[in-house]
């Protein structure tokens, strides 16, 4: 944070104008009551434990009482709530807005559910990319899921998070609507796996025949380049041809040599 120090006019808080501004002093500012306890009531609807929440080290530091760091999830939402109250503390020094407890609360539940609505994408994306590959293994790695198990439990399958009620309930009561959520998908033994799509429906002559040989008609397709090698046959025939076909055109334009009359008799 870059805060009221001695480069500063006032060395007030911005947002009670009671105490001299520092990180030691955010952490018990009393305008920052309300937000901390709607942070910590989204820490407990993930399944956090407030008795483990230290007044400086859990805020400041994203550690326990017992110096344990927080899991991601929710080291996260309180990286969210600084970021929105900073925004608030330059907004009230740059702009002369009036610091809200009620916007910095609703700017908090707001950005987590972008968050949580960006990881779903990401993850379903991820899914979809390898759904129709040739590598057949498209399943998300265990870590994935205990990353984001306190939000939501995550489909390994399919990439589906199905985010905890609690949670949307939280996010909720800020007014803000969870209905862009992804909805639960059936489970994956339900749901038909469609066989991989060939990359050129030509090909598939070729798959079935992949054992008999035509000799001159060796053809590799280069999927990416669209390069096409053809068997060297039909190079050699080719060229030759090529050869053929300018011999006899110099010949055509060389002028006729007029031969002396050989008598024999």
């Amino acid at each position: 944070f870059f805060l009221n120090g001695k480069e500063s006019v006032s060395k007030n808080c911005r947002l009670c104008n009671h105490h001299n501004e520092s990180q030691l002093h955010l952490m018990h500012c009393p305008n920052l009551r309300i937000i901390k306890q709607f942070v910590t009531q989204l820490l407990q609807a993930a399944g956090f434990d407030p008795s483990l929440i230290h007044p400086e080290l859990t805020w400041l530091l994203g550690m326990t009482k017992a110096g344990q760091l927080l899991e991601p999830a929710y080291h996260a939402i309180i990286r969210i709530h600084w970021r929105h109250v900073y925004a608030a503390m330059v907004r009230v020094k740059y702009d002369g807005e009036a610091f809200s407890s009620a916007r910095v609360k609703s700017d908090i539940a707001r950005t987590l559910l972008t968050r949580i609505l960006a990881y779903q994408y990401e993850r379903r994306m991820w899914f979809f990319k390898r759904r129709h590959s040739h590598a057949g293994k498209y399943r998300l790695p265990d870590s994935a899921a205990r990353q984001v198990q306190p939000i939501g439990d995550l489909r390994l399958s399919d990439g589906t998070l199905t985010v905890k009620a609690t949670v949307i309930a939280v996010i909720e009561q800020q007014g803000i609507s969870c209905s862009q959520l992804l909805p639960s998908l059936p489970p994956p033994s339900t749901t038909p796996q469609s066989r991989p799509l060939p990359l050129n429906p030509g090909r598939r002559n070729n798959d079935v025949n992949q054992n008999q040989t035509h000799q001159g008609n060796n053809t590799c397709n280069k999927h990416r380049n669209n390069i096409t090698i053809t068997n060297t046959h039909n190079i050699n025939a080719t060229s030759n041809y090529v050869i053929a076909a300018r011999i006899a055109d110099q010949q055509t334009r060389q002028p006729r040599r007029h031969m002396p009359f050989q008598d024999n008799g």
